[in-house]
């Protein structure tokens, strides 16, 4: 439709419109999509980090394993390779529906960000995590790569699980390329990840 025919008359938003080009200007874009429906040692997101954006978010949705009680790790990359080393610092909190009582968790130098993804995961019918990670201007050579996250899991004990996670990669100041989500053991047995760019 012509911008000259849309300042003439209303425009029908029930309509269907095809765009050619970059649409530009959104605070908040998807840059890309993973969905697993069949058993994955991992699932890695890398090479979507661009100068268009200057943080990121990546949404973890109905994710299952394929083995019961398992912790749900994060993993950075740079160049397309894993950040390795006991250089990873996080801490994070946790509270179940069984409980009104916080347990807070430390990690100084540990080889992974261990656990704040979900902890204990269940893997019977109707169980699984939902997770949401912030990434802090990842392109930057300046900064210590930084993340925040939050899990909604489904513990295997029946409970609902909760945590909040924040955490940085004490070693160097390279720009990241992208992300590992992995299980302590076992598969990834489905879900949706996506990765969205803010402004």
């Amino acid at each position: 439709m012509a911008l000259s025919k849309i300042q003439a008359e209303s425009m029908n938003l029930a309509d269907t419109y095809a765009f050619s080009g970059t649409v530009t200007g959104a605070d908040m874009a998807l840059l890309h999509t993973t969905t697993v429906s069949s058993n994955v040692g991992q699932v890695q997101i890398d090479g979507h980090f661009t100068s268009a954006f200057k943080n990121y978010k990546i949404l973890g949705s109905n994710v299952h394993l394929d083995t019961d009680n398992k912790n749900l790790n994060l993993k950075f990359m740079s160049g397309g390779s894993l950040l390795t080393g006991s250089y990873h610092r996080s801490c994070f909190y946790k509270i179940e529906s069984n409980s009104a009582s916080l347990a807070v968790v430390v990690e100084q130098t540990d080889t992974e960000f261990a656990k704040v993804l979900g902890q204990q995961l269940g893997n019977a019918t109707g169980e699984s995590a939902n997770f949401e990670i912030t990434l802090y201007d990842p392109l930057a050579t300046d900064n210590f790569k930084a993340f925040s996250a939050k899990a909604n899991v489904i513990h295997p004990d029946g409970n609902a699980l909760w945590a909040q996670s924040e955490g940085f990669y004490n070693n160097g100041q390279s720009a990241l390329s992208g992300i590992e989500i992995v299980p302590a053991s076992g598969n990834i047995a489905s879900g949706i990840f996506k990765l969205y760019g803010l402004r």
